[in-house]
């Protein structure tokens, strides 16, 4: 069984989201939340961790688990993990290869937003951005 974690970054009533790159074996070419999957060994927490520095070169320095849900993807079950960033430090950027843009969208403009790597992301928007619990801090160098 695989696992994987995703980050929700919210400020100033927009979520972060990355442009997955073309050669990505996974969902190529479509908006998926930052993350990935836990190597060997790993908590959801270390992988999160790892992997939004990794991708954006950002440091989390607090986050809440707020939703694990099972998925199958290509015939493989596997466990999905969400975290909420409630604090971070640096600014997010593309630190890798994993994604050819990034943006920051509001709640109206992720109802729109196409290819997704997930649909079920939608659901997950709507609660993420309407909700008064989800308001985050960082280090003030971020958007």
């Amino acid at each position: 069984m695989i696992e994987v974690v995703a980050a929700l970054f919210v400020e100033n009533g927009r979520l972060l989201m990355g442009l997955r790159a073309v050669h990505k074996r996974n969902f190529p070419t479509t908006w998926d939340l930052i993350g990935g999957h836990l190597e060997h060994g790993e908590t959801p927490l270390q992988a999160l961790v790892r992997e939004v520095d990794e991708e954006l070169g950002v440091q989390v320095e607090a986050a809440d688990a707020i939703q694990t849900f099972p998925f199958v993807d290509e015939g493989e079950t596997g466990i999905f993990h969400l975290f909420r960033i409630t604090r971070w430090s640096g600014v997010p950027s593309l630190a890798n290869d994993e994604h050819t843009q990034l943006g920051w969208f509001s709640a109206a403009e992720l109802t729109a937003l196409q290819p997704l790597a997930f649909e079920g992301y939608r659901e997950i928007f709507a609660s993420a951005l309407t909700n008064q619990s989800l308001g985050v801090r960082h280090d003030g160098q971020g958007s």
